[in-house]
Order: C-alpha cells, then sequence, then structure tokens
C-alpha cells in the first residue's frame, strides 16, 4: 500500500514537471533561436531542431495531461484516451509524436555530422509511413522504426557530441537515454524516476547551465 502511494506520487510529481518545465524548456530554447537569428542573421540548424523537439514533446505532455484531468465525462475521456493512445505499437497521437521526435534526432545527426544527402531523410520515411497507414491501414513497421530510431539517434548523438564536442547533441543523447527508456521499460517506478530525471536534464541545458564542452557547433 505504502509504496503503491509512492509510485503515484512519484508519477505526478513527473506529470507536474513535464506540463511546467517541457514547455517552459521550449520558450527559452526558441527565444534563444531568435535572439540568435537576429544578432547572426541566419539560423542555427541545431538549435532550431532542438527546439522543435522540445516543441513537439510540450504538446505530447500537454495532451496527456489534459486528457488525465476530471474536467470530461466518462465517455469523452474514453474517446480521447483512445485517440491519445499511449503506446508505440500502433497509429495514434501519442506514436505519431515519439515517431517525430525520433526522427527529429536522426536529422540533428545528420545536420550535426553535415550528411547533407541524410538531413531530411528520416522525416521523409516517417512521413511515408504515416501515408502508408493513412491510405493502406498497414502500421506494422511503426514499433519497429520508433525503437530504431531512437537506439540510432541515441548512438549517434553521443558519438557526435564527443567527436564534434556539441553541449547540444550531448544534452539530447542524455534526454532520449531516460526518456526512450521509460517508453520501452514501461515500469511505473522507472518512469517516475526517468521522467524527473529527464526534465532536470532539460532544464540544465535550456537554462545554458550544461556545458561539458566549451565549444558548441554551429551549423
Amino acid at each position: 500500500m505504502a509504496e503503491d502511494l509512492f509510485v503515484h506520487g512519484l508519477q505526478n510529481i513527473g506529470y507536474l514537471l513535464n506540463v511546467i518545465v517541457i514547455p517552459l524548456a521550449t520558450i527559452i530554447v526558441g527565444r534563444k533561436l531568435l535572439k540568435e537569428k537576429k544578432a547572426t542573421g541566419k539560423l542555427n540548424d541545431i538549435r532550431a531542431i532542438i527546439f522543435f523537439i522540445f516543441f513537439s514533446f510540450s504538446n505530447l505532455v500537454i495532451l496527456e495531461f489534459l486528457i488525465g484531468t476530471q474536467f470530461y465525462d466518462v465517455a469523452t475521456r474514453a474517446f480521447l484516451s483512445g485517440l491519445f493512445g499511449g503506446s508505440v505499437n500502433e497509429f495514434n497521437l501519442y506514436s505519431l509524436v515519439i515517431g517525430i521526435i525520433a526522427s527529429l534526432g536522426l536529422m540533428m545527426v545528420a545536420v550535426a555530422n553535415r550528411w547533407d544527402f541524410l538531413q531530411y531523410s528520416s522525416l521523409f520515411f516517417f512521413g511515408g509511413m504515416i501515408l502508408l497507414y493513412v491510405f493502406t491501414g498497414f502500421g506494422g513497421l511503426l514499433e519497429s522504426y520508433i525503437y530504431f530510431a531512437g537506439a540510432a539517434s541515441i548512438f549517434f548523438l553521443y558519438l557526435t557530441a564527443f567527436r564534434v564536442k556539441d553541449n547540444g547533441a550531448l544534452a539530447l543523447a542524455i534526454f532520449f537515454t531516460i526518456a526512450f527508456g521509460t517508453v520501452i521499460f514501461d515500469v511505473a517506478l522507472i518512469t517516475g524516476f526517468g521522467v524527473i530525471l529527464y526534465n532536470i536534464v532539460i532544464l540544465i541545458f535550456s537554462f545554458g547551465w550544461f556545458k561539458p564542452f566549451k565549444q558548441e557547433v554551429v551549423a
């Protein structure tokens, strides 16, 4: 009983942090992006991708929070919960956003390494999967793609971070490691601690306190 209350409390703290920290980090990164563009006259592609990753994640956590509130009747909440999903084994709002985030992670790797021919390939591939599902109903590749894209993003982000000494890539690698870990290991206690931990990482990075490397890659 006490353990259940602890886990439930941990999850509630995580949900609350998600709704506060992720949108806040999105705003901070967005302001830095616009400020840098105004100062230099060009867009930092790496920072732009990080912004869109945070923006996508913000939408996800806000939707999850709103659906979990008591504002709806039972039938409406059941409909919204079904639409949102909450797993990556079939197409729903949850898996769609997770897929976009994983694809953006691969895109960031390509941009940071200047693999121009691969920059948009992950987004095009995921977009093709969505179209295939819309027109044929086939979504058998979704879960495999998300796990593959997530694992590849984590591996190459760490590799890129230490190769070019980029703080953004390393912060995203740590965030992806924790976030995708909570998706794969769907255990309440692990998820609770994981959510709190990646919120701390995001907060530290967005305020500019995460600087293990003295230089940042400018793309």
